[in-house]
């Protein structure tokens, strides 16, 4: 699985992102038999760390084409839930669901954070203006789930692990290594994932710096934070998880070949051209990150 790595430099992460708008709730409300997070025996829960993402989408098909072409995933249903794996991993899941009817609304990854209490985190966003799109709720073989988004709209899920937490690991190619929250107002997203996961947050004072705060549990960097700049009026408060690729520049033009849409190109400037932000055909944004000890020198 790989050894793992602390601050400063980034934990393995599985990603998240938002759901459709207000449909979320229903989406939620019959979903397939979940499988355990962890097959190994003894697991401890990892209160903080993102253990898992489902993907939510108006093509399927579509969808499952794109990420087994780009990141060599490998899907396996249960009934109309398809189950990807990386290397045999399990690592997320996508479910078909049609948008709702005159919204603007479009594919978006969601995840969840390992929690000790469902019942406390719920509590914590109701009392800090967020809001509760799926209550939570027990699955035999998951654990216990909800789903919530913050004061300004970026939804996430948290999650009591049944099984444990998959271990904290370097990531490999093709998984999750990386995911950045951006909003409107960096210092009060931290203090509301603070109160609701239980973070330290540290901020980052340093120069050039591609985030402003990072969200800590367990001694690993779970998170980072980044204020959304005012020139960019267009850009919504939202999770943006990221792929570690083996080459970001080929793994920016195969996802155009497969249909999908460059948002962000590598640049110099953004991690010595190691990163870009791609959509896939559907519309759903994911970053990809080509990892290197050296990115993580002189602050995140």
């Amino acid at each position: 699985m790989g050894r793992p790595f602390s601050i400063p430099r980034f934990a393995a992460l599985l990603a998240l992102g938002i759901l459709f708008g207000p449909s979320a709730p229903s989406a939620l409300a019959a979903p397939p038999e979940f499988p355990p997070l962890t097959s190994v025996s003894g697991n401890p829960r990892l209160p903080g760390k993102f253990v898992w993402a489902d993907l939510v989408t108006d093509n399927l098909v579509a969808a499952q084409t794109f990420y087994t072409g780009l990141f060599g995933w490998r899907f396996t249903m249960v009934d109309e839930y398809a189950i990807g794996l990386n290397e045999e991993r399990p690592i997320c899941g996508m479910f078909q669901r049609p948008r709702p009817k005159g919204q603007t609304a479009q594919p978006r990854w969601f995840g969840y954070i390992s929690t000790a209490s469902v019942g406390k985190a719920e509590r914590a966003v109701k009392r800090l203006r967020g809001r509760v799109l799926a209550a939570p709720k027990k699955f035999p073989e998951r654990g216990e789930q909800a789903v919530f988004a913050d004061p300004e709209g970026a939804v996430f899920g948290v999650l009591k692990s049944s099984s444990g937490d998959p271990e904290d690991f370097l990531a490999e190619p093709g998984d999750w290594i990386w995911v950045q929250l951006l909003t409107r107002d960096a210092r009060k997203a931290a203090e509301f994932y603070r109160a609701v996961a239980g973070y330290d947050v540290v901020q980052n004072a340093a120069n050039n710096r591609l985030s402003d705060y990072v969200l800590v549990s367990e001694g690993y960097a779970r998170a980072t934070i980044r204020t959304i700049s005012s020139e960019n009026s267009q850009a919504q408060p939202t999770w943006l998880p990221f792929v570690r690729v083996k080459n970001v520049a080929e793994s920016v033009a195969k996802a155009k070949e497969l249909g999908g849409e460059v948002r962000i190109a590598p640049k110099p400037e953004l991690f010595d051209g190691k990163v870009a932000v791609v959509a896939d055909p559907t519309g759903a944004v994911i970053g990809l990150l080509e990892w290197s000890h050296e990115l993580v020198k002189g602050g995140s």
